[in-house]
Order: C-alpha cells, then sequence, then structure tokens
C-alpha cells in the first residue's frame, strides 16, 4: 500500500503542478492590468533679467549725450539696450524693481552724481516724466511694485534721466556712475 499510495500520490501531484503551470498567468493571455502614474509639472515665481535665456550682466548704459554748456536740464529716456530694464517673469508675479543710489551718494533726494576725479555733474532716475524719484525705498527714492502682466513675455520698463542744469561747467571729460537693479520677488 505504500508504493502504490506513494505513486499515486506522485501522479496526482504532478497532474495537480501541470494544471496549476497551466493556469498561471504566462503573459499572453487576453486580461489587461491597468495601473496608472502621475505626470505633473509646478510653476513657481520667478524672472529672468533680460529678454534671454539667462539675466544679461548689464543693461547697457544711459548716455545724456555730448554738451558743452549746460544752461538747462536734459531729459533722455531709456531705451532696450541703453538702460531700460528687461523682464520675463512668471504671469501674476508681484514683484519690485529697485535702483541703488549710484557710487557717489547714499542719499538720492538731492540727486545723483556723475563723477570726473573729484568734479561731479547732477542727475535723476525716476520712474515717470519727472516726478517719482527711482531708487531702493531705502536711499531717497522709492521702489516700483508692480504685477508681472500675463500674456507677455518680455517687458522693457524705461528709466527716465535728468541732468541738471550747471553753470560754471565744469572740465571736460566722460563724467560716469554705475546704478544697480534689483529685482525682489
Amino acid at each position: 500500500m505504500n508504493g502504490r499510495f506513494l505513486a499515486r500520490l506522485l501522479q496526482g501531484l504532478a497532474l495537480c503542478l501541470v494544471s496549476a503551470f497551466g493556469l498561471a498567468d504566462t503573459g499572453t493571455n487576453e486580461i489587461p492590468i491597468n495601473k496608472s502614474f502621475l505626470v505633473k509639472a509646478a510653476i513657481v515665481n520667478g524672472c529672468i533679467l533680460g529678454s534671454g535665456a539667462a539675466d544679461v550682466t548689464s543693461y547697457g548704459s544711459i548716455n545724456f549725450g555730448q554738451v558743452s554748456l549746460l544752461p538747462s536740464n536734459v531729459d533722455v529716456t531709456s531705451s532696450s539696450g541703453a538702460g531700460s530694464i528687461l523682464l520675463q517673469c512668471t504671469p501674476g508675479t508681484s514683484l519690485t524693481i529697485g535702483l541703488s543710489a549710484g557710487l557717489n551718494t547714499s542719499n538720492i533726494a538731492a540727486g545723483r552724481f556723475l563723477i570726473k576725479g573729484a568734479e561731479t555733474l547732477r542727475y535723476q532716475l525716476y520712474q515717470d516724466s519727472g516726478s517719482t524719484i527711482w531708487g531702493n525705498g531705502s536711499n531717497g527714492g522709492t521702489v516700483k511694485s508692480l504685477t508681472f502682466p500675463a500674456g507677455s513675455a518680455t517687458v522693457a520698463y524705461p528709466v527716465f534721466a535728468r541732468l541738471f542744469a550747471v553753470t560754471p561747467m565744469p572740465s571736460a571729460g566722460i563724467y560716469s556712475d554705475t546704478v544697480t537693479v534689483t529685482v525682489t520677488y
């Protein structure tokens, strides 16, 4: 009985194993198995200074031109590549644009200064055509506060500059200053 029983038991087990393998998922049946995964992107507030793919190192120069006398103020408005502040920001980003006092003064309420050696020419930078002094909020001028508009790729923010009349004229030469733009968002 033991030998026969054992032989039948082994035959039964073999039949069960063959049946089990026949019912196993071999990857050829037509039963679909579906699983999902998430695809997403997070848009965050941000800005690029300039119109290219990376921040610019300079917005160019605001040039009052060549003058031999300065009996009245000289007003100029910046343009792209010549002082205008170009920004690309995420639409709806709240931001401020501040301008430093330059290298030759700390308080701009009475003006900024172009220098050549010990000689100076007084000038000012404005957010508009001459009434809102553009500063950083702590140097005698105010920051420009705005929300970047939707549907805009690059926006140019002009700088209105005024070189004040002076008599007597200082000596001939190049007078300059460097102003730093700070964008905070």
